[in-house]
C-alpha cells in the first residue's frame, strides 16, 4: 500500500519554508547570474506574494512521499518540475520575456477535457452545450495533442471532461505518458471511482483527484446533481483514493444559496472528518447550464469566501483542516490566471478557450497552432476580469 499523504503544521512546516526560499533562491542565481539583480527580483517576487495573498501565511501543507504542497493547482516541492513554474514567473516579469525560453513564458497548467460523455447531470455543468453520447477524438489523437503539450513545456495537468472516468482506459494511459514530465490531476465526481480505479490511476501516476463535492448536506447535494446516490459515491471515492495513496481534494461550486459562515465552517467539518487533503472553492458562472443566469458572487460573497479561507489557513486552531484554495480575491485585485496567462482550457473536441467557464474558442488543435492559438488567447484576455499584473 502506498504512503497515505497527510496534512502537516508547526514547525516542520517552518523548516519546509526556508528550505522552499533557499531553493528559488538558487533558482534566482542561475536565472539572473546577476545576486544582486537575483534579489531584487525575490524581493519583488515576494512583494507580489504579500498583494495576492496577504501578510498571513498559510501554516500547513501537504506532505506525499518525499514531496510537499500548499495548493493543488501548483506543482510539488521540491521537483524539477518547480523549478520550471519558478523560471516561468521571473519570464514573466515583464523585463525579461526573452530571457529563457526565446517567447513568452511557458503556461503553468492545462485543464483537458478528454471526454463529452457523463453519467450525470448537474445543475451548473459548464460543459452542457458539448455533453454527447460519443467522443469526437479517439485515444490517437489525444495521444497526438499531449504531445503538443509536452513539446510546449507544459508540467502541470487536470484531467477533465465530461465525466473522465468514462474512458478510464484511455486515461490510464494518458496518464502513463503525461506523468513523466507533469503533475497529474483528475477532476471527477467519483461517481464510477472505486477502489480498483484509484489504485490503477496511482499505479499509473496520478498525483492527485479532486472530487467534486457541492454542499456538506447529502440531500442538497444530490439535488444539485440531479442524482440520489451522488454524495455517497463522492465520498466513497475520496476514501478510496486515499487509500491508495493519491492526494486528495474536495472541489466545491459555492452558489450564492450556498455561500454563508455556517454552511463553509460545516462542509470544512465534513472534508477534514473524511480525510480530505485540500478544498477548492469555484465560483459559479452563467455558462453551460447556468447560462443566462443571475449566478455570479457578489462582493459580500467574496468576502465570507476569502476570510474563511485566510483564517482556516492561517489560523493554529484549524492546523488539522483540509488546505483552502480560493483564487476568486486574488482574481479581482491583479486579474485572470487563465486566458493564455498561467492556464487554459482545451475541450473534449480540441478546442481552446480561456477557461472552463469561460467559453469561446480561439482555435483548435487539429487545425491550428497551439503557439497561433495561444497568442491569440493572450491578445483577447478574459472577459470576466481584468489582464493579470503585478
Amino acid at each position: 500500500m502506498s504512503e497515505t499523504p497527510k496534512i502537516i503544521s508547526g514547525w516542520s512546516v517552518w523548516l519546509l519554508r526556508s528550505r522552499l526560499r533557499i531553493f528559488v533562491i538558487a533558482e534566482a542565481f542561475k536565472f539572473f547570474g546577476n545576486p544582486f539583480r537575483a534579489i531584487s527580483e525575490m524581493k519583488r517576487l515576494g512583494d507580489v506574494r504579500r498583494k495576492v495573498h496577504g501578510s498571513k501565511r498559510i501554516s500547513k501543507c501537504i506532505k506525499s512521499g518525499s514531496q510537499y504542497l500548499w495548493n493543488s493547482d501548483y506543482c510539488s516541492f521540491p521537483s524539477e518540475r518547480l523549478k520550471n513554474l519558478i523560471q516561468g514567473e521571473f519570464v514573466r516579469n515583464g523585463r525579461n520575456k526573452n530571457t529563457y525560453t526565446g517567447k513568452m513564458a511557458a503556461l503553468q497548467t492545462l485543464i483537458w477535457g478528454i471526454t463529452n460523455r457523463c453519467p450525470l447531470s448537474c445543475r451548473h455543468c459548464y460543459e452542457w452545450d458539448n455533453l454527447a453520447q460519443t467522443d469526437t477524438l479517439d485515444l490517437k489523437r489525444l495521444s497526438q495533442i499531449l504531445s503538443i503539450f509536452k513539446t510546449y513545456g507544459l508540467r502541470h495537468i487536470q484531467f477533465s471532461g465530461g465525466e473522465p472516468l468514462v474512458r478510464f482506459n484511455d486515461l490510464v494511459e494518458l496518464i502513463k505518458d503525461a506523468s513523466a514530465s507533469m503533475d497529474c490531476w483528475l477532476l471527477t465526481s467519483g461517481f464510477v471511482l472505486n477502489r480498483e480505479m484509484a489504485a490503477t490511476l496511482k499505479s499509473a501516476g496520478l498525483t492527485g483527484v479532486n472530487i467534486s463535492l457541492d454542499h456538506w448536506d447529502a440531500q442538497l447535494h444530490n439535488t444539485f446533481r440531479n442524482n440520489e446516490k451522488s454524495f455517497g459515491r463522492a465520498l466513497e471515492a475520496l476514501s478510496n483514493c486515499i487509500e491508495a495513496g493519491l492526494i486528495t481534494s474536495l472541489s466545491l461550486c459555492a452558489t450564492r444559496e450556498f455561500v454563508s459562515e455556517e454552511n463553509l465552517v460545516k462542509y470544512a467539518q465534513l472534508a477534514k472528518n473524511h480525510g480530505a487533503h485540500f478544498i477548492r472553492i469555484l465560483e459559479p458562472r452563467a455558462t453551460g447550464k447556468f447560462n443566462g443566469q443571475k449566478v455570479s458572487l457578489d462582493d459580500q460573497h467574496v468576502k465570507i469566501l476569502s476570510d474563511f479561507a485566510v483564517r482556516f489557513n492561517s489560523d493554529p486552531r484549524y492546523r488539522d483542516f483540509p488546505v483552502i484554495s480560493f483564487f476568486g480575491e486574488s482574481q479581482r485585485k491583479f486579474g485572470c490566471f487563465g486566458a493564455g496567462n498561467r492556464y487554459i482550457y482545451v475541450d473534449p473536441n480540441g478546442e481552446v478557450h480561456a477557461c472552463p467557464f469561460c467559453r469561446g474558442s480561439m482555435g483548435n488543435l487539429s487545425e491550428q497552432s497551439f503557439e497561433e492559438i495561444l497568442g491569440k488567447l493572450r491578445t483577447r484576455g478574459c472577459h470576466m476580469f481584468d489582464r493579470y499584473h503585478y
